[in-house]
């Protein structure tokens, strides 16, 4: 199981982690947004019961797209073949977003 946090406050992993790990987003600001340098380790944290947890992260309220955020995510996990090595992927996404495309199929 792998759960992806995409919350700005990336806090969708803290009960299964106990801790608010750092953000891909934060995560690709230290690499220079150069995703080639990156292991999962450095995105992934494994919590309770053995649930991958990543969380996207995102923009000051008002200042950006989530969106963009959760597709460099999911590409960075199709590029570590995370997708393809998971059977259940759960996104945790806001309600409230502005973009409802965001969080509709």
């Amino acid at each position: 199981v792998l759960q992806i946090g995409c919350d700005r406050i990336h806090d969708s992993t803290f009960t299964l982690t106990g801790h608010l790990p750092p953000t891909v987003i934060d995560i690709l600001r230290e690499v220079d947004f150069h995703p080639e340098e990156l292991r999962p380790e450095d995105f992934v944290t494994e919590g309770w019961g053995g649930v991958l947890c990543v969380e996207a992260g995102g923009p000051p309220a008002g200042t950006g797209c989530g969106g963009y955020v959760v597709g460099q995510t999911v590409k960075l996990l199709k590029q570590h073949h995370l997708l393809d090595e998971t059977d259940v992927v759960i996104f945790d996404v806001l309600g409230d977003v502005v973009c409802g495309g965001f969080a509709m199929p």
